[in-house]
């Protein structure tokens, strides 16, 4: 299947209706070589980590490899059919030796994992159902075998499986958890999110603006800002063409009070000049240095901004949140998507040996919104 330009009308089309008829007809197609009356299954394709990349990511970093056929023979066990794999930045950081910032890396010659939706094809356990639709943290491969308790099962009536993979997931939950728990936005603050056009940027940008903040935001192109802008955030800019020194300075004349930050690097650097006083940092990415070598960093030359202003610099991981705090937030971003306050995109692949193209595409700005593979439907 072929994808429009990623900043073309046919994009945006794509990104909800993701060449609908094309798709059925070949995953329809697909599907029935993958499974027959009596539910055997005849292949299980893998997106197989070939070499770990010294900088940026190539198609020679994967590899797709077709391995065994697996079977849900415990008790508790399911086996699941993958619908769609969310490919992020942070996974970049896991294809390195070594532990990444909060899990093992990633090994040579194995399957890629993450967030993935998926169908039970098979249950061994009486907490799921064959049909039922769940998330886990699961190899990027057709068929997986799991413990039931492991997975959260969904409601695709409430929300859409693409909601599900963004706003109502973890792009949404990685905006608004820090954001409540470490901004700790007032109303009438002015709040500045760098990547505005991305999974997680553009919740940051929308909750914010929920709980009260003027926000201010930036991305990597015309078209991107003209979505934003979309939106309703009118003091939106193109980094690339745009002065940040100067931008900050007109859109935020009263000083920037949190800075939800994706990029680092020099725009962290300028940032920190235009915060007030006991202003707060949110460091939820910096994909500005995630493909350059330890040397080539960017280094910081004006830190003592943090001394002067008492700024409240903190990053976070997803697993320093408690269970409750993670289904009071997913409630409250369901009811906000319901209410048409919480709008995002998606850009969708089809099919798994499009998932290299998909992760390069995350670090050269391909993706409007949340980047996501389709494996089937």
């Amino acid at each position: 299947l072929t994808r429009p330009h990623p900043h073309s009308p046919a994009h945006r089309h794509h990104a909800h209706n993701t060449h609908h008829a094309h798709a059925h007809a070949h995953h329809h197609h697909r599907h029935l070589r993958h499974l027959n009356n009596n539910n055997g299954i005849m292949e299980n394709n893998a997106c197989i980590l070939k070499e770990r990349p010294e900088t940026t990511p190539t198609e020679d970093t994967f590899e797709i490899k077709s391995l065994p056929v697996p079977t849900a023979r415990k008790d508790g066990e399911v086996l699941l059919r993958t619908l769609m794999i969310s490919v992020d930045p942070y996974m970049r950081g896991k294809m390195r030796e070594g532990k990444s910032y909060f899990q093992a890396p990633f090994q040579v010659g194995e399957p890629l994992d993450g967030g993935v939706v998926a169908r039970v094809q098979d249950s061994r356990s009486p907490d799921l159902a064959k049909g039922d639709i769940v998330w886990g943290f699961l190899p990027w491969q057709d068929l997986t075998v799991v413990q039931a308790k492991t997975l959260r099962k969904l409601d695709t009536k409430a929300v859409s499986i693409e909601k599900h993979m963004s706003s109502a997931g973890y792009s949404g939950l990685s905006s608004y958890l820090p954001i409540k728990h470490i901004a700790e936005p007032k109303k009438g603050e002015t709040a500045f999110v760098t990547g505005g056009a991305g999974a997680v940027g553009s919740c940051a940008c929308q909750i914010l603006r929920i709980l009260g903040c003027k926000v201010v935001t930036c991305a990597g192109s015309a078209e991107k800002v003209k979505w934003i802008k979309g939106l309703g955030f009118e003091a939106a800019f193109n980094y690339k063409d745009t002065d940040l020194d100067e931008a900050l300075a007109r859109y935020c004349p009263d000083g920037v009070d949190i800075y939800f930050d994706n990029v680092g690097g020099q725009m962290l650097e300028t940032t920190l000049n235009h915060m007030n006083d006991f202003g707060r940092v949110v460091c939820c990415g910096m994909i500005s240095q995630y493909n350059k070598k330890p040397e080539e960093r960017f280094g910081h030359k004006n830190l003592f901004q943090v001394i002067v202003k008492r700024l409240k610099l903190q990053g976070f991981i997803m697993s320093d949140y408690k269970q409750e705090q993670v289904v009071s937030a997913v409630t409250d971003l369901v009811g906000w998507i319901k209410d048409g306050k919480l709008k995002t995109t998606e850009t969708v692949y089809e099919g798994l040996s499009k998932v290299p193209e998909a992760f390069i595409g995350l670090f050269t700005g391909a993706n409007l919104g949340k980047m996501l593979v389709r494996v089937a439907e």
